[in-house]
């Protein structure tokens, strides 16, 4: 069961005896720091960075799951962590932030359009039907798109994503390295779902499926009522 009493006042405690975060910037490369130290959820939040006008965002915290302190990027509406930032030891955390965090922030300000090998030899950076995807396509943001991808875990890049900040929902298709495909996920009011109506191996299938069933996807998210019409 997590105590969150219990957690707060033992990581604050530690906290206090390392002087943690006690003298972050307040700004770094147009990221914006807020001190929470709050517990949420199965969580310990320290801090986050967040560039609003970018939709990104960097979060330092403890995992209760996990006993661990990690590091999570938030790239539009997709999260992910740093998984170099993994340790159970307090102080080594307090170590590598001082060490690392202005690269890492500055990273994640520019972190679309690093296009690898992988992604070159599959031609999705010149895939020409992805250079002609619409800005805005029923009610959609492209946030972001094939010929900039943003590179997650596991081998996995997104090469699409279609999203509608305000209602904290998104349409994102992923390209594995590893397997060699092509997958979606929606986010509806925030909360993941695995769709394999685009799965695909090559881009001619993916176009294919795209042309047949993106309109049709979003208009089907739009649909889902927002938790604020649930209230």
């Amino acid at each position: 069961m997590f105590n969150k009493d219990e957690i707060k006042n033992k990581i604050t405690a530690q906290a206090t005896e390392l002087h943690f975060a006690e003298n972050l910037p307040e700004k770094i490369d147009g990221f914006t720091l807020k001190k929470f130290f709050v517990p949420l959820e199965d969580k310990f939040i320290f801090f986050t960075y967040e560039n609003t006008a970018a939709h990104c965002s960097l979060t330092a915290y403890f995992h209760e799951e996990t006993m661990e302190f990690k590091i999570r990027q938030k790239i539009g509406l997709s999260e992910f962590c740093l998984t170099d930032f993994f340790t159970e030891d307090f102080a080594h955390f307090q170590e590598m932030i001082d060490a690392q965090l202005d690269g890492v922030i500055k990273n994640l300000g520019n972190v679309r359009g690093k296009v690898n090998r992988f992604l070159r030899e599959k031609k999705i950076d010149t895939w020409a039907f992805g250079a002609e995807l619409p800005v805005m396509l029923e009610g959609f943001e492209l946030f972001i798109k094939p010929a900039a991808p943003v590179e997650v875990t596991n081998g996995s890049f997104i090469i699409i994503n279609y999203a509608d900040f305000a209602t904290n929902n998104d349409f994102v298709l992923y390209y594995n390295v590893y397997s060699d495909e092509f997958s979606g996920e929606v986010k509806i009011n925030g909360a993941a779902h695995v769709i394999y109506t685009f799965d695909a191996k090559t881009l001619d299938e993916l176009e294919d499926k795209l042309k047949k069933n993106l309109t049709t996807e979003l208009l089907a998210i739009r649909r889902v009522p927002t938790v604020k019409e649930h209230l």
